[in-house]
Order: structure tokens, then sequence, then C-alpha cells
């Protein structure tokens, strides 16, 4: 279990007894199905919402060629913050993501139009109530903005989850293990890496690294923030099952009322499965 742990909406991350919180994306494509999908997770137990903005038609121009105009873009997201919290309404904490083109999302922007986009977010809601403004945001550490959107974010009271992601290879440790030191020094709450494997000793390797970072007090001290660390694919599921390794969150999908889910990353599992892993597998 990790030794460090924060509290979104009211809910413990990891939750009690360490289990990691289970948080359910959020994919769009508008902002109607986001809607659905949130009352279908919510109804299935997720612990965390996870917002997809680079997935969304009301976006606009995250995903376009053009150059961003980041204060449009941020007024259009707020919008669509609002739509959602009313959806919501106080039942899971929001999570607040854009991914990039570089780490697997459709936001085709550069380090600098992302680093301004999310700020002009945060400036957005700095005017709303602390009960409605989302649990926390991510930012993708490569972006090497993390830092400044960390003081302001705290500044609302929103935590931020540092984020790193790798779809060919699972790193060396001694990388990884650089990533997670960088995010919490830069302030990150929150540290998670998703990386891919290509065998089981990947897999086992990931554990390890994160079993390290999520160590209690004592000689092996981990990182001092909560980790969440995935192996991505079919041969990484195992990794969004297993407690014992201390990841403080872990992502699972929810069918539609067609019965088909839309994953935001490959391996994620249905949330019921995930659940009754977790609870068979609890350390």
């Amino acid at each position: 279990m990790s030794a460090a742990s924060l509290t979104w909406g009211g809910r413990s991350i990891p939750g009690p007894g360490g289990l990691p919180a289970v948080v359910v994306s959020l994919t769009g494509p508008s902002l109607a199905h986001a809607r659905t999908q949130a009352r279908r997770a919510i109804d299935a137990g997720a612990d965390v919402l996870e917002l997809r903005l680079d997935l969304l038609e009301e976006a606009g121009t995250l995903a376009a060629p053009e150059p961003l105009d980041a204060a449009a873009a941020a007024a259009r997201i707020l919008e669509c913050l609002g739509g959602l919290g009313e959806t919501i309404d106080g039942a899971a904490p929001l999570l607040l993501t854009c991914r990039t083109a570089a780490e697997g999302g459709r936001a085709r922007l550069d380090d600098a139009s992302y680093g301004t986009l999310l700020r002009s977010v945060l400036d957005g809601l700095t005017d709303w109530v602390p009960q409605r403004r989302p649990a926390a945001i991510d930012v993708e550490v490569q972006r090497g903005c993390l830092k400044w959107v960390c003081e302001q974010a705290h500044g609302l009271g929103i935590d931020v989850v540092a984020s790193f992601h790798d779809f060919e290879a699972t790193p060396a440790d001694d990388l990884l293990e650089e990533v997670l030191a960088r995010m919490a020094c830069e302030d990150a709450d929150l540290a998670k890496i998703a990386v891919w494997p290509t065998s089981a000793d990947d897999v086992a390797r990931l554990l390890g690294v994160c079993a390290r970072a999520t160590a209690g007090t004592g000689e092996r001290a981990g990182l001092g923030v909560p980790v969440a660390a995935m192996s991505m694919g079919a041969l990484g599921a195992v990794s969004r099952v297993a407690p014992a390794f201390g990841t403080a969150l872990t992502f699972a999908v929810v069918p539609d009322e067609q019965g088909e889910s839309r994953a935001s990353a490959p391996g994620q599992l249905p949330i019921q499965d995930v659940h009754r892993c977790l609870e068979l597998l609890r350390a």
C-alpha cells in the first residue's frame, strides 16, 4: 500500500485498504455521450471520472492543424465542464485530461500551446466555486510545463496528476524511476506512468518499479506521492488488478447501451471485472 494518499471529492486515493481507485474515462465523442457515459459509470461504481477533452467534438480545434486560440478553446472546455457538472452533481470526482498526439491522444498541440491551454482553463476556473471545480488535472511531464501548472492548480485547490506514456516499449527501470522522481520534484500530487510491454519481464519490471516507488516509511521509503503504474495491452492487464504493488489508480471501461466499450488506452478491462479482481487480490 502506498504511504501517501490524496482526497478527491471526499474519496481517498488510493482507496480503503490500499485498493486503487477505479477511474472510467469519458471518451465522448460529444458532451451528450460523455454525460451518458458518466451516469453509467457512476451507477457501475466508478470512483473517479476522467473527462478526455481531446476526444470531445465540442472542444473544437484541439485536433486541427491550425494554430490554437487558447482563450476560445478554454471557453468551450469550461462550457463542457459546466454541462458535465450538472450530470455528475458531486457523485464522483473529476480528472480533467487533454491527451496529446505525442502520448496517444488526439490533441495536436506543440508544447507551448499545450501549456497555454491548460493555464487558460485554470484561469477560467478561478471564478468557479471550489465544489464545482475538477478534483485534478492531468499534465504530461514531457511537455515541460508541469511545475508552473502545479503552482496555478494548487492555488485553486486542484491536484495535479503528472503523466508519462510510452506506446512502444517499457523503458529501463532507472529511466522510469527518474521520470517518477522528476514528477514528484516538480510538485505533482500523483505520478502516473503507462507503458507498452513486449514481454512478461516488462510487466514484472513495471510492477517492481511501482512497488518500490510506493514503499512505506523507513530505509525503503518510496517516492512520497501516490503512483499509478500501468502496463498496457492484453499482456499488461494484470498490472491493472494487482493492488499489492501499490498503484493508486486503475482505469476501467463501462459498456454503453449497445454493450460496446470504448477504452481510452489498450488493455482496459470492464469495471465489474476490475472490482471483482481487486477484491480477490486485496493485499
